[in-house]
């Protein structure tokens, strides 16, 4: 289902699977997507670089639905999600990057089956299982320079990608998990295999996941792959106040490389106002045992939202100090997102 991101970090503990997405005939097709977009004004630490003011638009629609049939058990899944329509990515040094944004299939895109009591099984471009609990809740806000796709130990992990063999349980007494395989395009030697899972008692969320390729060597015969990364998370919601926290362990076996990353966040819902804080940190990585020195970094993230009606008003102040920087390079984002 179409993840709120930023809607649902004001209202959840975990993503949202219902929005107003318009049905075109009943849930076998229904239309949906998100305006969203926002302005940075970014101030970089580093002496002598400037300023600069940027506007990311982060909008993009999609179709899906839910097939019904009389005399065949499972439910036919579907789904063709656009990438975010703004025009060239986000590098403006290489805008040429991100040529496939803006199109149809960009994003979470598959056909599958629904069985009832069981779960579903689903085959397209889709998030790897242990993905889920990277992106949501630890990586918001702002977090995910850090906790997310930053590495210094040429980690190469998939997040959402094509090929991808994908199953959700169900929901049972609190228990649900998720599996993937994925990364056999080339050969199947280098698959990667990625499990998670949660559990849920009372206002208390525990998660986790793990993700691994195998070793494998490419066309040239070079050795590739042979990485994996741990997550273990908590989220807790005690009427407006919510805290989540999580360590996320990397490791690059080819290069007896590790590090690790590590999540926190507090958020408080006042009527219509979202306060929120988020704080990540890696440690520096190692090699062979020994520290790889100035390779470790921060994010400190602050957050004021206002919720309306299937829109989200956000404030945020991101700040972020990276390997051996002296400072931080501090990030004011003004924005807005609307769904349907």
């Amino acid at each position: 289902m179409f993840k709120k991101t930023l809607v649902a970090a004001a209202l959840a503990t975990a993503s949202m699977g219902a929005n107003a997405a318009i049905q075109l005939a009943g849930d076998a097709v229904q239309f949906y997507g998100q305006a969203a977009g926002f302005v940075t004004i970014a101030s970089p630490d580093a002496k002598g670089a400037d300023e600069t003011i940027t506007a990311t638009i982060e909008s993009r629609i999609g179709f899906r639905g839910v097939v019904e049939f009389e005399d065949f058990g499972p439910n036919f899944l579907w789904q063709i999600e656009g990438g975010n329509a703004n025009h060239g990515g986000f590098d403006s040094a290489t805008p040429w990057t991100h040529n496939d944004n803006g199109q149809l299939g960009a994003r979470d895109t598959y056909l599958g089956l629904g069985f009832d009591g069981v779960g579903s099984i689903k085959y397209g471009r889709q998030l790897v299982a242990a993905y889920n609990y990277v992106d949501w809740p630890h990586s918001n806000p702002g977090l995910g320079n850090v906790f997310d796709w930053n590495n210094d130990i040429n980690g190469g992990y998939q997040d959402r990608a094509d090929n991808v063999i994908r199953f959700d349980s169900e929901t049972f007494n609190g228990f649900n998990f998720q599996a993937t395989v994925s990364g056999m395009e080339s050969t199947t030697d280098a698959i990667v295999a990625s499990i998670a899972a949660s559990y849920q008692a009372g206002p208390v969320n525990i998660h986790g996941g793990y993700y691994n390729q195998a070793e494998y060597k490419d066309s040239a015969g070079v050795k590739k792959g042979d990485t994996n990364y741990a997550i273990l998370g908590a989220s807790a919601g005690f009427d407006s106040l919510t805290f989540t926290a999580a360590v996320k362990l990397m490791n690059n076996e080819l290069a007896d490389q590790e590090q690790i990353a590590y999540s926190a966040t507090a958020q408080y819902v006042n009527n219509s106002f979202v306060y929120k804080l988020g704080y990540a940190a890696t440690t520096d990585a190692e090699q062979n045992g020994n520290k790889m020195k100035d390779t470790g970094d921060t994010a400190i993230t602050a957050r004021l939202g206002y919720l309306l009606p299937s829109t989200y008003l956000f404030m945020d102040l991101r700040n972020y100090k990276m390997n051996a920087a002296d400072g931080f390079d501090n990030n004011l984002l003004i924005g807005a997102e609307y769904y349907f």
